[in-house]
């Protein structure tokens, strides 16, 4: 039983390893992006920060902090919130979506792509 236990971790570790080297592609082919590890997330800006990531192996998620004004985005739960109010690492007051699919990916895709227009 134990093994079996490995295997779906080890397969949920290299699926999340996949999703953030997708994500980070997507990030880092937008024109002037840099990549900046921090201590507690990876931060992508130009100016200033465009998008921050947290892995979440636990949850089997990326957490991705966008500049973009909630006003702005048609919020889904369990996808994506407001973040005004709350703590965030590297961008404050904008939007969080939460990535565990390369659907979820696809969807988060144009929101990034404002995200990084926006800065």
């Amino acid at each position: 039983m134990r093994l079996r236990h490995r295997s779906r971790s080890s397969e949920s570790a290299e699926h999340l390893k996949e999703l953030y080297a997708d994500l980070d592609e997507l990030l880092l082919s937008h024109r002037d992006v840099l990549k900046e590890p921090q201590l507690h997330y990876v931060a992508y800006r130009r100016i200033m920060n465009v998008a921050t990531v947290r892995v979440q192996p636990r949850n089997r998620l990326l957490v991705v902090n966008l500049r973009l004004d909630p006003e702005t985005v048609e919020l889904r739960e369990g996808f994506s919130r407001d973040m005004r109010g709350l703590g965030a690492l590297g961008i404050r007051h904008g939007v969080e979506v939460r990535i565990g699919s390369r659907e979820d990916l696809e969807q988060a895709a144009d929101l990034i792509q404002r995200s990084v227009e926006a800065a």
